[in-house]
């Protein structure tokens, strides 16, 4: 047990987080809500050798705190690490997944569908983009389990068109950024002018760009765009999500 615990998280990693914050303890007590004195045991130790381990909650509480504010441990998951641990994505741009519904007989080989992928992305940017899609089909899976509602007058409510909008607008989303895993950019390359809302739309294809702003500059790593895009603001009607 103190093997795995000394893998979460040890003492000489907690102090150079905190160190990392200008944090003393009880400043890191305050803002973390863990007990002080916890915090100020485990840290006297080594982590590993030490004569205080504290529980597997607490290291991976404090983990968390510290990772939740941008702090990076070594062995810190990478963005898109979940699809390459789960082996959906390969180096070598082999996709496959296994078919975990029948079982597999002594002997014989799993079921498996494999197909090749040429990755034209490197990381970070593909392991951002992989995240945003992930996000995206996690988002439009919830609204699209949402009932449909009728409008007080006939046809669609507000909400359900705002809805619907969101669920068409993260879909579009998707497209694009799949094209981008491969390569290809659908309708050119966005100019920096349309991502940034400074040049009124000339074709459909600046069009679609400047609907889905915040994913192109989020795939490249724009943290304050991928702050906003976590955080998106449901249009009203289906006109403003499609064209606001």
């Amino acid at each position: 047990m103190s093997e795995h615990l000394s893998h979460t998280l040890t003492a000489e990693q907690a102090r150079t987080a905190r160190a990392y914050f200008g944090w003393n303890q009880l400043r890191l007590a305050s803002e973390s809500g863990l007990p002080a004195h916890k915090i100020k045991r485990f840290e006297a130790g080594s982590g590993k050798s030490g004569t205080y381990l504290p529980d597997a909650e607490f290291l991976d509480a404090l983990r968390a705190f510290y990772e939740e504010r941008g702090y990076r441990f070594d062995d810190t998951p990478v963005p898109g690490a979940n699809a390459k641990e789960s082996g959906l994505v390969f180096p070598e741009g082999v996709v496959a997944q296994v078919d975990q519904r029948t079982p597999r007989a002594a002997g014989k080989p799993a079921q498996t569908s494999f197909h090749h992928m040429r990755i034209a992305l490197a990381d970070p940017e593909m392991g951002h983009t992989l995240d945003l899609i992930e996000e995206n089909e996690e988002r439009a899976a919830e609204l699209m389990r949402q009932p449909v509602e009728a409008g007080f007058f006939g046809g669609l409510a507000e909400q359900t068109e705002a809805r619907h909008g969101e669920v068409v607008k993260l879909l579009a989303e998707n497209g694009l950024l799949f094209a981008k895993l491969f390569g290809r950019e659908v309708g050119g390359p966005p100019s920096a002018e349309v991502l940034a809302s400074s040049k009124r739309p000339a074709t459909h294809a600046e069009l679609l760009h400047r609907l889905v702003s915040d994913a192109h500059l989020a795939a490249s790593g724009d943290s304050t765009a991928q702050a906003r895009h976590k955080a998106p603001k449901p249009a009203s009607t289906l006109f403003e999500a499609l064209f606001g």
